[in-house]
């Protein structure tokens, strides 16, 4: 009499097992609560696994098969085991620190690259020949920081190689002291952001930010020429600090808006606007635009 051989995979039983372990580990203290993230850099395993497994099931029929089978499956377990022990663990917080020489640079381009961020940004009269100072707390991938002395180009970026990133909570917070012997141009691209830019002591020659959800402080210092700054994003929150009797222009589109310009309060749908009296014939100034969903705007004198 012959008996037929039902085939029963391993695998899932094995995947139930690894993530029950892990989850025990963790809760128990052993490994930390957010190295459970590590479970979805081993994705490509899954696949590895069940092609090994069909394949034994295929060229080794009846036990010998079980058992060659569970033998793959208890390595990968052993292996992602170890990964998520020791593997280093993208969530937690590292720190980075960059500087660079002026050297012949007469003017400096600012330029910063991020998701989710906290940014804070100040003129500092005491760097000596530095051109600029950062420091950088962050998780996930480490930012980097390039100057091309030739043009004064100085680029912060943290890139989004990862697919799995929105599993994880990613941390990047830049506290940079720019020198503030030479004129900057500022350009910001970044997700939901906080940002606090003291430019108080920093000639700039333009701002150009591009955000998500944001809440931005900024405090500008004299004007040379009519400077334009432009914030575009999705719900802003934006405080303008300019000197006292400095010509200003503001002019903010969007959905909801309120503007709260030198103590003039307004709200519309669509568009707003103020100008300072002087500003139509002013030599120097700054002429503000904000662009976004909902926005909250003020414009004061520091």
């Amino acid at each position: 009499m012959s008996t037929s051989y039902r085939y029963r995979s391993f695998f899932w039983p094995g995947v139930l097992i690894l993530v029950g372990v892990i989850a025990l580990l963790a809760n128990s203290g052993v490994i930390a609560p957010d190295r459970l993230y590590q479970l979805f850099d081993l994705w490509p395993l899954v696949l590895v696994v069940i092609g090994l497994e069909l394949i034994i099931r295929r060229g080794i029929p009846g036990v010998g098969g079980d058992l060659a089978a569970a033998l793959v499956v208890l390595l990968a377990i052993g292996g992602a085991l170890a990964y998520v022990a020791v593997a280093p663990n993208p969530t937690a917080t590292r720190t980075f620190d960059a500087s660079s020489q002026v050297g012949g640079i007469g003017q400096g381009n600012l330029q910063i690259d991020a998701g989710a961020a906290t940014i804070t940004i100040t003129g500092a009269g005491d760097l000596g020949t530095d051109l600029y100072r950062a420091h950088i707390e962050y998780s996930g991938n480490k930012p980097e920081v390039t100057l091309d002395s030739s043009n004064g180009n100085l680029k912060i970026t943290q890139s989004n190689t990862d697919s799995l990133t929105f599993f994880r909570d990613r941390k990047f917070t830049l506290d940079l002291k720019l020198n503030t012997d030479i004129p900057w141009t500022v350009v910001e691209n970044s997700g939901a952001t906080t940002d606090k830019l003291d430019f108080s002591e920093v000639q700039v020659g333009s701002i150009v930010m591009s955000t998500g959800a944001s809440h931005d402080d900024i405090t500008l210092g004299p004007a040379s020429g009519i400077v334009p700054v432009t914030i575009n994003g999705g719900a802003l929150t934006v405080n303008v600090h300019r000197p006292s009797g400095l010509a200003a222009s503001i002019n903010v589109s969007g959905g909801a808006v309120s503007l709260n310009a030198d103590g003039k309060q307004s709200h519309a749908i669509g568009h707003l606007s103020y100008a300072t009296a002087d500003f139509a014939g002013a030599n120097d100034g700054y002429r503000i635009e904000v662009n976004g969903g909902a926005c909250t705007v003020t414009l004061d004198q520091a």
